[in-house]
Order: structure tokens, then sequence, then C-alpha cells
């Protein structure tokens, strides 16, 4: 049997498998330049620890422009299986909610924070209402429909023929005088605890008691989202640089943690291309044996 017909190809595939071995292996390997005096040894280091700062950079431009571009992300977030499930997980977390409307903003911020938003938002009502109040000059309207009742009565009658009006007129405005003065002086302390007693009523209902099997809230929540995905992520997305992120942390890692990561993305893509080296010089060598 002549072996030759055989050795030759089964060389060429040798050739070609470590040929192609050792060029994967120089995409990482040696880690540091090799120097013999003031001589450089050419491709030292590899081609990934020598161009790894380019390779961060490559790899940040791209996720920033091609994997998470602005209409990308708005395309995914708002996609209808993302917004049944958003909407999905808002109605399981309302109706079977039964925590206290307060409760459940002091476990999302905390209670401190909670009763410094609580006291402010409380005194704001009740200032809002308590100038609105002033301004509307609640005395002179009360004093006003008295005295319009009054005289209504007194039309026609005895008394209000002998002057009655004038001694309503005089009275209303007495009447408004300290009413005004009431408001003005006890008004806010009123106003306080009403604002106080209503907001504690609704802060210590539950949550499903009092957004369950809302429809319209189930919808606002959806525009709220929609807007901010459309309107705010720009602003968001501008605010922080992707791709210096990426090419941070690419920076960051150790050569060998890089290599790491790029072998188990890519460790079968490699081991085909060492494979197809093995193979093209076994059809290499067979080609070598016609001509």
């Amino acid at each position: 049997m002549n072996y030759y017909y055989i050795i030759r190809p089964l060389i060429g595939a040798g050739i070609g498998y470590v040929t192609n071995w050792i060029a994967v292996k120089m995409m990482f390997r040696p880690l540091k330049p090799i120097k013999i005096g003031n001589f450089t040894l050419p491709f030292t280091p590899g081609i990934i620890p020598k161009n790894k700062s380019r390779l961060a950079e490559s790899i940040g431009i791209t996720v920033s422009k091609d994997l998470l571009s602005q209409e990308d992300l708005e395309k995914a977030l708002l996609s209808n299986d993302i917004k049944i499930k958003i909407q999905e997980a808002y109605i399981n977390f309302i109706e079977k909610n039964d925590t206290q409307i307060d409760e459940q903003i002091k476990l999302l911020i905390g209670e401190e924070n909670f009763n410094k938003i609580s006291r402010n938002v409380k005194q704001k009502i009740t200032n809002s209402i308590y100038n609105a109040v002033l301004e509307a000059n609640l005395g002179n309207i009360v004093a006003e429909q008295i005295e319009i009742a009054s005289k209504e009565k007194l039309k026609g009658s005895i008394l209000g023929i002998l002057g009655g009006n004038s001694i309503v007129s005089s009275l209303t405005l007495s009447i408004s005088n300290k009413l005004n003065e009431y408001i003005k002086d006890n008004g806010q302390a009123v106003i306080e605890e009403m604002v106080n007693k209503e907001l504690n009523k609704y802060m210590s209902k539950s949550i499903s008691e009092t957004f369950g099997a809302n429809i319209e809230m189930s919808s606002m929540i959806m525009k709220l989202y929609e807007n901010i995905i459309l309107e705010k992520m720009p602003k968001f997305l501008n605010t922080i640089n992707i791709s210096k992120i990426v090419e941070d942390k690419i920076n960051s890692m150790d050569v060998l943690e890089l290599e790491k990561l790029i072998l188990t993305i890519m460790k079968k893509e490699l081991n085909a291309l060492v494979n197809l080296g093995a193979i093209i010089g076994f059809v290499l060598g067979l080609l070598n044996l016609l001509f």
C-alpha cells in the first residue's frame, strides 16, 4: 500500500490545523511585548492586548449606535408584549395589594422621607385653601346671602316698613366683619385639621380598595409610561454616554478577563476556524497529489 497518498493530505491537514490554532492563540498571546535588547519581536504582544483600547472604543461606539440606539430602545420598550406585561404587573400589584397607601409609600421611600413629604403636602394644601378663602372674602358672601334672605322675609311686613331693612344691613355688616376676623385668626387651624383628617383617611385605605378595578387609572399609568419613554428617555440617554461606559468597562478589564469573555462568546466559531484550517490543509494536500 502506498502511504504517500495518505500522508501528504494528513500533513497538510495537520499544518492547517496548527497554523490556525497558532493564529487564534496569537490573538491573545503573548500578553506583553517580547524584547531582545531594544528590538521588539513582531506580533508581540498579541493582537487584542496590543489593540485593547481601540477595540474598547469600537465596541463602545457599536453598542451605543447599533445595539442601544434610541430608536431600538423605543421600539423594544413600546412593543405590545412589553406594554401588556407592564399592565398585567400593575393590575396584579394593585388588585392583590392590601397594604395601606401610607405603609406602601414608607416601604418605597422610608418613613422619615414620607413624614417630611407628608407634612409639606399638608401644609401646602392648607395654605392654598386658606389663601383662597381669604381672597374669596367668605364673610361678605355669607353676610350678603343672609341679608338677601332676611329682607325677603321682611318684605311687606310691619317690621320691614318700620326700617327693619336697615337693621338687617347693620347686623349683616357686623356678621361679615366678625366672620372675616374669625377666618383670619382661626381659619388656617380649622382648614389644617380638615386636611389632616381627609388625607389620613385617604392614606389609611388599602391600595386595592383605592385603585383596584380602576380602568381609567390603568390607562393613565400606560400613558405615563409611554410619555416617559418618548419624552424623558431621550433626555436621559443624552445625560449618559453609553459608548464611554462600555469603553471604560472593557479598558478596566484584565486581558485574561477579556480573553475569557471573547472565548465564551466565540468559542464555537474559533474552534470551527481551527478545524477549517485542517480541512483546507487536507484539500490542498490532495490537490498537490494531482499536480
